[in-house]
């Protein structure tokens, strides 16, 4: 009996180094254990300056077509309204969170500095889409070059004025706040640009309405009365266009100021279908989410960064001449 109960347990003993062995042998051939499992899926966040926003949702679309296409996950967020506070809090949640790569615009540039910095210290790569901050680290940058948007318009405007006799203007320009570094810009292009305008340019009043149309068109109506020399609104910021038009009508003003806006909203290029608006810089929203998701993709499985850090995403000047056409010419 004694030496049945041995054999068992050397029989046990050996097949338990047989089966360590095996186990041992089969270690040594695995793939690493990563490759085993199937490859983790890059997770990207996308913190946008207006969470529902008709411009930005063009964005967003972009953004997640692109999540497609390069088979990552991705989340879209931001607050209701202008609030860089709130979009810090939402780059230090996905921070936290672990996201891989973000896309923001750094729409208050200093506000925003500090989580720009904690991101790179995280080895997280940040896209800036819609304005860039040279102080703050970014992979890339993808937006309209605000200068030449300006210029664009302006050249629009010389040429629709040209043929009215460059009568002297007077402009009423309104922006989302005033420390928006887009806005600012592309104000700027605008008013480089008219310098030279033939028949005299002044800008008589510049306000913020942070983005917000009551703001836009209560704004708008005061400073027409107040000034009623104003011939000329300037829009760099998406709500201006549909304000001004409804203000402009309401009082009775649309023989005399001419209207040239921002982003092409559904509802401003049927108020430039209808003639109230006589021009409309468009951006290529899309492909700022679109090559945002690309670059990320791009720089976190193969380490290839883009070719060069500032990328135009492209504008064109819309009137009622062009507006069948336009979106074609942009991805050109």
């Amino acid at each position: 009996m004694r030496n049945t109960r041995k054999v068992l347990v050397a029989l046990f003993v050996a097949l338990f180094v047989l089966g360590s062995m095996v186990s041992v042998f089969a270690a040594g051939k695995q793939e690493p254990a990563g490759a085993m499992k199937a490859e983790k899926k890059l997770n990207l966040v996308f913190v946008t300056p207006l969470i529902a926003h008709p411009v930005w949702d063009v964005a967003r679309a972009g953004f997640e077509d692109g999540l497609k296409q390069y088979g990552v996950t991705g989340q879209y967020v931001g607050p209701q309204g202008i609030d860089p506070a709130e979009m810090v809090n939402q780059i230090e949640l996905a921070l936290v969170s672990g996201a891989d790569g973000i896309i923001s615009m750094p729409i208050a540039p200093t506000a925003m500095r500090p989580v720009f910095k904690k991101a790179a210290e995280k080895g997280v790569p940040v896209i800036f889409v819609g304005a860039e901050d040279p102080e703050s680290t970014a992979l890339a940058f993808i937006g309209t070059n605000e200068a030449n948007l300006g210029k664009m318009g302006a050249e629009g405007i010389k040429k629709y004025y040209a043929a009215k006799g460059n009568p002297p203007l007077f402009a009423y320009i309104q922006q989302s706040t005033m420390d928006a570094s887009f806005a600012i810009k592309a104000r700027d292009g605008y008013l480089a640009a008219l310098k030279d305008y033939a028949g005299g340019f002044k800008m008589v009043l510049n306000e913020p309405n942070n983005s917000d149309m009551v703001t836009a068109m209560q704004k708008m109506e005061t400073a027409f009365k107040a000034y009623p020399e104003i011939n000329l609104v300037i829009g760099v910021a998406g709500e201006v266009g549909s304000a001004a038009a409804k203000v402009v009508k309401e009082m009775g003003l649309q023989s005399k100021i001419t209207i040239i806006a921002i982003d092409d909203i559904a509802e401003t290029m049927d108020w430039l279908k209808q003639g109230v608006i006589t021009g409309v810089m468009a951006q290529n929203f899309y492909k700022m989410g679109n090559l945002g998701v690309k670059f990320l993709v791009d720089y976190l499985k193969d380490g290839k960064k883009p070719a060069q850090f500032s990328n135009d995403s492209g504008s064109i000047f819309v009137t009622k001449d062009n507006i069948t056409t336009y979106t074609e010419a942009l991805k050109k």
